[in-house]
């Protein structure tokens, strides 16, 4: 029996897992995971400018060094950690990154910034990265299926960071007992509270900021705790089943945890990245299928001052999570306000035809006749037909009623991206170069995507990280 063996089956079975991942992909694997790295850098690249993403370069100037890892979109190096952290944080700008829902919801792709930096500063593979963010998705998913964090005023980064630990041992090279360690620091180090998803909004009228900075910082600290072992440090003995250890913090019955195991002790799928689901439009997943539908109406109304009445019809989850608990959603003044709103979402679908980051603007947020128009027309209805949850996309149809009577509506679907519906790799470049062109210009995008596209065959991920830089002078 290995040494660190000591009475946590949850421990045991993580560890295990970490060492029978594959070290190398097959080729659906290689392509799911891709896609997740092509939009994962589709989502940050397009969000540098953020202001939450600047202030943490700004972090970075501070923490400059030699031999680590780029911050993305200048020619600063900073330590592999502090990347980790900095290149996190535009991931999660404009809430336009990757979910996964099962008892809990999370953001898998969180991972991916921080594993490159760990890649990059380690001179690490591209088929090595590839395999370590499968590894990373696919115990973050086992995760997010067995434990509900959420009931108990927990977020969801206690659960990606856990992966993501496991995936950096696998890419640095850790024997099953410093992947023990590591976990059994990782575990008991930090636990992060669900406040940031409180609604509570600062004196700008805004979310907070660190809910930027939250999924980055758990990748950042499990990048820490497995460099930690990677020299001997060791970790709690009984970390996960301990008695005030990780586990007991949400409540879980035996049977549950004995469910958690079994799951953590069966094959390792290297491909689940496939079940992942992408966004089209930069707002969370509840709000997609009534974009699509919104924009669908929209397409056969044409002039929106012909729109008399709207009526949205949506599952319960999503009226809950953006209407019922924001303090005002018919009237929001700021970017955050305005992007938890659906009927803000929903009406600006109808008015502009479109919907990007653009539409989050605080300037046309508050634009004279913007909400008016809304609070006038727009209705929104949690629904028991629409109500299925993630599993079919939180669904919403939309119904329009013009001056003339006619009556215009798009029964509720499941929106692009979602795993019913998953994108095509023609998808994930149209949304790449969407986002990514107006910062870099066509000829460096269409550069990076090539590189992205082709990390597998790579014999390290710098050449990747090189090509992000965007000016001299590295103040992106």
């Amino acid at each position: 029996m290995s040494a660190y063996r000591r009475g946590d089956a949850v421990l045991e079975a993580l560890a295990a897992r970490v060492a029978r991942a594959p070290a190398q992909l097959p080729a659906a694997a290689v392509d799911a995971v891709g896609r997740c790295l092509v939009d994962t850098l589709a989502v940050s690249l397009g969000a540098l400018q953020h202001p939450a993403a600047r202030l943490a370069r700004a972090y970075a100037r501070l923490n400059q060094m030699g031999g680590g890892a780029r911050v993305w979109g200048t020619q600063l190096v900073a330590s592999m950690d502090v990347a980790a952290l900095v290149n996190g944080v535009p991931l999660r700008a404009y809430d336009y990154n990757d979910l996964y829902i099962g008892k809990s919801g999370g953001h898998p792709s969180d991972v991916i910034p921080g594993l490159i930096a760990l890649a990059e500063a380690r001179r690490k593979t591209g088929e090595q990265l590839l395999a370590c963010i499968a590894l990373a998705y696919d115990v973050n998913m086992i995760l997010l299926d067995e434990i509900d964090i959420e009931a108990h005023g927990w977020d969801y980064p206690n659960l990606i960071g856990i992966g993501a630990t496991c995936a950096a041992a696998k890419l640095l090279g850790l024997s099953e007992k410093q992947t023990a360690e590591a976990l059994a620091i990782a575990a008991v180090s930090q636990l992060a509270s669900d406040e940031v998803e409180s609604g509570d909004l600062n004196e700008r009228g805004d979310l907070t900021m660190w809910k930027r900075f939250n999924g980055s910082h758990a990748i950042r600290h499990a990048l820490y705790c497995a460099t930690l072992a990677e020299v001997g440090i060791e970790g709690a003995v009984r970390p996960f089943q301990g008695k005030t250890a990780f586990l007991s913090k949400f409540a879980m019955s035996p049977a549950a945890v004995q469910a958690l195991v079994q799951k953590l002790q069966g094959p390792v799928e290297p491909d689940r990245a496939a079940m992942t689901t992408f966004k089209r439009w930069p707002v969370g997943s509840r709000a997609q299928s009534a974009i699509r539908a919104a924009l669908a109406v929209r397409q056969r109304v044409g002039d929106p001052s012909t729109i008399r009445q709207v009526v949205v019809r949506c599952d319960q989850d999503a009226y809950n999570h953006l209407l019922a608990r924001r303090a005002d959603p018919w009237n929001p003044s700021s970017r955050e306000t305005a992007d938890h709103s659906l009927p803000y979402i929903v009406g600006s679908c109808l008015l502009d035809g479109s919907l990007g980051v653009e539409s989050f603007d605080p300037e046309r947020v508050r634009a004279d006749g913007r909400l008016a128009f809304i609070r006038k027309v727009v209705t929104i209805e949690p629904d028991a037909e629409h109500t299925q949850g993630a599993a079919r996309g939180f669904l919403a149809s939309v119904e329009v009623v013009t001056m003339d009577g006619a009556r215009h509506v798009e029964p509720a679907q499941a929106p692009p991206g979602h795993p019913s519906r998953p994108f095509t790799a023609a998808d994930v470049a149209a949304k790449f170069r969407e986002n990514v062109e107006p910062v870099y210009g066509d000829a460096s995008t269409a550069r990076i995507l090539e590189l992205a596209l082709n990390i597998h065959s790579a014999p390290d991920v710098c050449g990747l990280t090189a090509a992000l830089v965007l000016d001299g002078d590295g103040q992106a």
